[in-house]
């Protein structure tokens, strides 16, 4: 008996596995991480600019107890320096997590603001003893751990 063979059907292509999809939230870990980072870059910054507007202040004090004219206030530098401060730490709080693709940073935003002024009105006797002086590091440690810490409150919703 001749036996024939049937023709099988060729397999199937299967559709190739889609990729997991991604999400638009981080885990709490690393957003807690890239706060940290960022924060870390912004008190660098906002301390650079406080120091260098508290000189200018110094310069203007001087300046004033030297008998020279009215030319510009050392509390306006003072305060100028504090708010110019206090505007950085909040502009590179946001700008950074924004490029690090973190969204819902308001509350982040808002305590690191705050904290930062709350910080430098605390320490910056420590700042106007000599010039170019630093903050002192226990008060700035405590900043950068509470400001990054409260980045994981307030997490974006899935979709």
């Amino acid at each position: 008996m001749p036996t024939t063979t049937r023709p099988t059907a060729p397999p199937t292509a299967s559709a190739p596995a889609a990729p997991p999809a991604r999400s638009a939230r981080s885990a709490p870990a690393v957003r807690v991480g890239k706060a940290f980072l960022v924060t870390v870059v912004a008190v660098a910054l906002s301390h650079v600019i406080l120091s260098d507007g508290l000189f200018v202040s110094l310069v203007g004090q001087a300046a004033t107890n030297m008998g020279a004219g009215p030319g510009y206030s050392s509390d306006v530098s003072f305060t100028s320096a504090v708010v110019n401060t206090t505007l950085t730490m909040a502009l590179v709080l946001w700008v950074g997590m924004r490029l690090l693709r973190e969204r819902r940073v308001y509350v982040m935003v808002l305590v690191g603001a705050v904290g930062w002024f709350l910080t430098v009105m605390a320490n910056v006797d420590a700042l106007l003893e000599r010039a170019y002086g630093l903050l002192p590091l226990a008060p700035m440690a405590l900043f950068v751990l509470v400001t990054a810490l409260t980045a994981g409150l307030l997490r974006p919703v899935r979709r």
